[in-house]
């Protein structure tokens, strides 16, 4: 994978700031061909994508010559800070949001209102409707995800931050081995300390790791279950930058001493190596103008030549960025064509219940080249120090 590296450094661009104004003004374009000459943008994340904003129960109005943000007092000074020369408006204590957006929504004169109907509530579009009953309002969906799901060059050194956050954090904290009697919530909160120290926001989800059948469990939760001494160890985790931007990798190793810890599974290997070989058959296909459903397919069809595919019960891969799960989405029936500038996982894995489970998972860059590769951790089933 890391012969597809060298494509990167020409994707990217010495580090500069967001340029949010940017971001709202393409989305300015497309209110005019959805007829609509306001949208109410209410996501948080998508508030933050356009203006920079990381606090919350703030709404963002675009129209067709300016944009408002509509807030509280406790955001005043950092929506200064944060959003500068952007349109505030800050209702009183008094004042609910859902009662203030109809409000300023009035004071703009306009008819054709969109809203983005998958993070409203029904209660709140009906006082919406309640007080502007001369409103014609328009149910909107993937206006902004449309926008987001191509990164700019900003947001992919964001991103590969990210990625060289978690690598680092993992190596850090694998190397440093496992004291006997550590559970799979204690190394859990160690790989969370270590992430922070090294200069992580946070993780960039609530991190897996799972031990021996705990791995058979795709979204397993740590628990109090002491790791194995020799055994299965995934690990699924990712960094989140101070800017908000995730990574998402893992890494399926075994933990013990001694040479062969699984006499009583000789398939182990075999099964790992398929799930390195499937995901190395999607590869190809990270290309503009591929249906994600062909990469799923590839990944599908490799686990099925040795007979692995009924194990394999999840999509191949999403998009990532400021969300851990965006589009695209690798799964079969989906023909949404990937587009240069795109960032996905590539995640096969194959599950045996209460025994264990198998997962390797990158990240990529999708160019016009190609695939490239942001990640390269060691992927093998090297063995790992129990102390």
């Amino acid at each position: 994978m890391r012969a597809y590296r060298f494509i990167w450094s020409r994707f990217m661009a010495v580090a500069s700031p967001f340029d949010h104004a940017s971001r709202r003004e393409r989305l300015r374009s497309l209110l005019v061909t959805s007829d609509l000459e306001l949208l109410v943008v209410s996501r948080g994340v998508h508030v933050r994508y356009l203006t920079g904003f990381t606090g919350d129960s703030t709404v963002l109005l675009v129209g067709r010559k300016q944009d408002l943000l509509v807030s509280d007092g406790r955001y005043t000074e950092q929506l200064a800070r944060e959003c500068a020369g952007l349109a505030a408006h800050v209702r009183p204590s008094s004042q609910k949001l859902v009662d203030a957006v109809p409000e300023v929504i009035r004071a703009q004169g306009v008819n054709r209102v969109g809203v983005e109907s998958a993070s409203i509530t029904l209660a709140e579009m009906e006082r919406w409707r309640e007080l502007l009953p001369a409103v014609a309002w328009k149910s909107c969906q993937g206006l902004v995800e449309g926008l987001r799901v191509v990164k700019d060059a900003r947001e992919l050194q964001e991103i590969q931050l990210a990625v060289e956050l978690a690598q680092k954090a993992y190596t850090t904290w694998r190397h440093g081995g496992f004291s006997p009697g550590t559970t799979e919530k204690q190394a859990s909160d160690q790989l969370e300390f270590t992430l922070r120290g090294i200069g992580a926001q946070e993780s960039a989800f609530p991190l897996i790791i799972a031990g021996d059948d705990g791995a058979a469990l795709p979204h397993y939760h740590p628990t109090a279950k002491v790791l194995p001494e020799n055994g299965v160890l995934l690990v699924d985790w990712g960094a989140q930058t101070v800017h908000g931007y995730k990574s998402d990798l893992t890494r399926t190793t075994l933990l013990g001493k001694g040479p062969k810890p699984f006499p009583q599974t000789p398939e182990l290997e075999p099964a790992h190596q398929a799930v390195r070989t499937a995901q190395m058959a999607a590869i190809p296909w990270l290309k503009p103008g591929v249906e994600c459903s062909q990469v799923d397919k590839a990944v599908r069809e490799s686990l099925a030549k040795v007979n692995l595919e009924q194990y394999f019960v999840h999509g191949t891969g999403h998009g990532f960025g400021l969300e851990i799960h965006e589009a695209p989405w690798f799964r079969h029936g989906n023909p949404e064509k990937l587009q240069a500038g795109m960032v996905v996982t590539i995640e096969p894995g194959v599950y045996f219940p209460e025994r264990w489970g198998i997962r390797v998972e990158d990240d990529f860059l999708v160019t016009p080249e190609g695939g490239v590769c942001l990640s390269d951790l060691p992927r093998g089933l090297e063995l790992g120090p129990r102390s």
